[in-house]
C-alpha cells in the first residue's frame, strides 16, 4: 500500500497578523517514509502553500507525489472576451514544478494533467458496490458527454441539456432528449456539484416530464456550497468522493454516500 497522508497531517499552516498564510513541516523525518500526500486545493493561496511545502520538502532531500482531486478554476475554461481573465492558466503554471495527480478534470484543459478519469472513477465506485450500472444514465449536459461516453458502454443512457447564459452563468431551462423513460431507475454523473442548480433543474426534469424511478445522483467532486438539503429532497441517494481524514472506509448516512478520495488513490486506473 502506498505510504500516504493528508496535507494537515504533514504541515501546519501558520497566519502572520496581516493575513500571510506561512506554512512549515510537522516533521520533515516522519515524511521520509510518505510517497503521497493529498491535499484539498481550493484558491491561489492553497496552492502557493502547496508549492511552498513541496519546496520545503525538495529542499531535505524528499520528493513525494501530490494528489490534489479538485483543481481550482478548471470550470473557467475558456475566455469569454478580452476584458476576461482565464484564472486556469495562472494555476497550472504556479504548479508546473510539482509531482501531481488530480481527479475527473472538468475538461481538456486540465486533462493534460496526470489524472484519474471518470471511467476509473465509475469502475472504482462499481468494485466497491457504491455504483449501479444498471439504473439509465443520465448525461447532464453537453459539457460531460465526452466523458460519459468512455465509461459507459451499453449501459442505456439518455442526454440532458441545460442553458446557461454565459456571461451571467444563470441557468435558464433543462431539457432531455427522451420521450416517457417508464418508470425506469436513473443516475446522473458528473464531476462537480457546486450549489447544485444543474442536478436539481434536471431532477425536477425528469420527475414532472419524463416518468422516471429512484433517481441517484454521483458526483466527484462534492462542494455543495448552498448544502445537501435540497439535493436530498430531490434524489432517492447522492454518493461522492470527500476529502480523506481518520475514516478511510466508505460511510452511508441517510441518503448520502461519501467516499475518501484515497481509495480513488489506490485502486484507480490514471491517465
Amino acid at each position: 500500500m502506498t505510504s500516504y497522508c493528508s496535507f494537515e497531517a504533514a504541515f501546519e499552516v501558520l497566519k502572520y497578523p496581516a493575513g500571510e498564510r506561512h506554512v512549515r513541516a510537522i516533521d520533515i523525518d516522519a515524511l521520509r517514509c510518505i510517497e503521497t500526500i493529498e491535499a484539498n486545493v481550493r484558491t491561489f493561496d492553497d496552492l502557493a502553500l502547496l508549492v511552498t511545502a513541496d519546496r520545503i520538502l525538495r529542499r531535505n532531500d524528499l520528493a513525494v507525489e501530490w494528489f490534489i482531486p479538485y483543481f481550482p478554476f478548471a470550470r473557467h475554461d475558456r475566455r469569454i472576451d478580452t476584458a476576461d481573465g482565464l484564472e486556469v492558466e495562472l494555476a497550472m503554471q504556479l504548479v508546473d514544478e510539482l509531482d501531481l495527480v488530480i481527479a475527473d478534470p472538468h475538461s481538456d484543459v486540465t486533462a493534460v494533467l496526470p489524472h484519474f478519469p471518470q471511467d476509473s472513477i465509475v469502475d472504482v465506485l462499481t468494485s466497491l458496490g457504491t455504483f449501479d450500472r444498471d439504473p439509465t444514465v443520465v448525461i447532464p449536459d453537453a459539457g460531460a458527454t465526452k466523458k460519459a461516453l468512455e465509461w459507459i458502454g451499453s449501459t442505456p443512457h439518455v442526454q440532458a441539456l441545460k442553458y446557461r447564459d454565459p456571461r451571467t452563468g444563470h441557468l435558464s431551462r433543462f431539457s432531455v432528449l427522451a420521450d416517457d423513460l417508464g418508470g425506469v431507475d436513473c443516475v446522473i454523473v458528473d464531476d462537480i456539484c457546486d450549489g447544485g442548480g444543474t442536478f436539481l433543474g434536471l431532477a425536477a426534469e425528469l420527475r414532472e416530464t419524463h416518468n422516471v424511478g429512484l433517481l441517484h445522483l454521483v458526483i466527484t467532486h462534492g462542494l455543495f456550497t448552498k448544502g445537501l438539503d435540497a439535493l436530498t429532497d430531490a434524489f432517492d441517494h447522492i454518493t461522492t468522493f470527500v476529502p480523506t481524514s481518520e475514516d478511510e472506509q466508505p460511510t452511508t448516512d441517510g441518503r448520502i454516500t461519501r467516499v475518501p478520495f484515497r481509495i480513488l488513490h489506490e485502486k484507480g486506473v490514471r491517465r
